[in-house]
């Protein structure tokens, strides 16, 4: 692909998640890895999407810090500090290839996942850890950590403002220690950098829009073209491993 072309693909895929991450507290990541897989490769996809996404959960976060609930967000921040080390040790040492379809089967699950309700059944404080140690894990290696506390959250039932809050400030927080391991381990560089500054415009058009259809729509009727897209996102990225 060429260069111009995979900046407005990126541009397009932080757009989509910045608008389900403003709807939902979640997403971003699920929307803009297998997207961005596409444009630069799997492993500038990961940190890419990582520092992307860091500023639009910060934004949610912020807007929305009052109603977080703060002992459950502070147990799956835990797990998930000791988690991602572990995934970038695996982002190290996977093959391009081999991320690609570890990254599209990440995203169907997930769909397959969102689409049948599923969540965790009376989950207790050890549980909250647990998801947060897979979530790390996903974060720093194929770069989506949204399952396990999606899942985690629904199991405990709360409301739709809390939800969205509770999971935008794990992911915001651990998404710090992300983008530092990151850069530590040397991840960013030039084109990354630049591939970021290009996207960074169209996360306010995507926070905005989606903020406005929380408010105005309920989240049902956008969840299915939700699944629809992750769905096909999944698809053509499991094609373009095999085409490359």
């Amino acid at each position: 692909m060429a260069y111009p072309a995979a900046l407005v693909l990126v541009g397009v895929a932080v757009f989509a998640g910045a608008l389900l991450n403003s709807l939902s507290g979640f997403g971003f990541a699920l929307i803009t890895v297998p997207l961005m897989t596409i444009a630069v490769g799997p492993k500038d996809a990961v940190v890419l999407s990582a520092a992307v996404g860091l500023v639009s959960n910060s934004a949610v976060a912020l807007r929305n810090h009052s109603e977080i609930v703060r002992p459950v967000a502070a147990r799956l921040l835990l797990g998930s500090l000791v988690g991602m080390p572990i995934g970038v040790l695996v982002l190290s040492r996977v093959a391009d290839r081999t991320l690609e379809v570890m990254i599209a089967l990440a995203v169907l699950l997930a769909a397959a996942l969102l689409a049948s309700g599923a969540k965790l059944s009376n989950p207790r404080p050890a549980t909250d850890v647990g998801s947060g140690l897979l979530s790390g894990m996903f974060n720093t290696s194929i770069g989506i950590s949204g399952p396990p506390v999606v899942m985690l959250l629904a199991g405990r039932g709360m409301p739709k403002a809390a939800f969205r809050a509770t999971s935008v400030a794990v992911f915001c927080s651990a998404g710090v220690v992300a983008v530092a391991l990151f850069a530590l381990a040397g991840r960013y560089d030039r084109s990354v950098l630049e591939a970021a500054t290009v996207a960074l415009p169209a996360l306010p058009l995507g926070f905005l829009i989606g903020d406005r259809v929380h408010r105005r729509v309920p989240e049902e009727r956008f969840r299915s073209l939700v699944l629809i897209l992750m769905a096909a996102t999944a698809v053509v990225t499991i094609g373009n491993a095999f085409a490359g």
